[in-house]
């Protein structure tokens, strides 16, 4: 109810809360407010555009100069034997892995097979470490490339033995 008693207030007496208006300078103001753009130039946007293109160039550059001086990839390029070794490394790799998941599906039936297998992998794993810490005292060390090989044609053996013993 006493909204209603308000709204009627309102409406009679609409003529007298109209008694102050704006002077014509507020009105100007405001036109001119919202009249202004903003200019943007061009040139900040090719500005701001040839600093990102100098920052992704110049990373670029770092990292291309950091791969070509890569004592390794230095060495891969000079050395052939240590590019067999990579890529004996990936072949031995993946042929173990794919053994590795054939074994693991008789851990169910040879349960005493999950560890003696993983301890015998840690252990040529951490032999492999050695190696790779001696190869990178020094690189084309012919013997220790060798040896890697031979440590990664153990692991397949050793997986290709317990998979021909197991049969499952």
């Amino acid at each position: 109810m006493e909204k209603n008693r308000l709204e009627e207030f309102i409406k009679a007496n609409r003529g007298e809360f109209d008694f102050r208006t704006p002077s014509p300078e507020v009105w100007d103001k405001i036109n001119t407010a919202t009249k202004e753009t903003k200019v943007v130039s061009l040139r900040h946007y090719f500005i701001r555009a040839a600093a990102v293109a100098v920052i992704l160039i110049a990373t670029g550059v770092i990292l291309w100069q950091n791969n070509l001086n890569n004592p390794v990839r230095l060495a891969e390029n000079a050395d052939p034997e240590l590019k067999e070794l990579i890529e004996a490394e990936a072949f031995y790799s993946s042929q173990v892995n794919q053994k590795l998941k054939e074994i693991q599906k008789c851990y169910y039936t040879f349960p005493e097979l999950k560890h003696e297998i993983e301890t015998d992998l840690n252990e040529l794993e951490g032999m492999y470490q050695l190696l790779k810490n001696d190869l990178e005292e020094n690189i084309s060390n012919k013997s220790v490339i060798e040896a890697m090989i031979e440590n990664n044609r153990y692991r397949l053996q050793l997986c290709d033995d317990v998979l021909n013993q197991v049969k499952c």
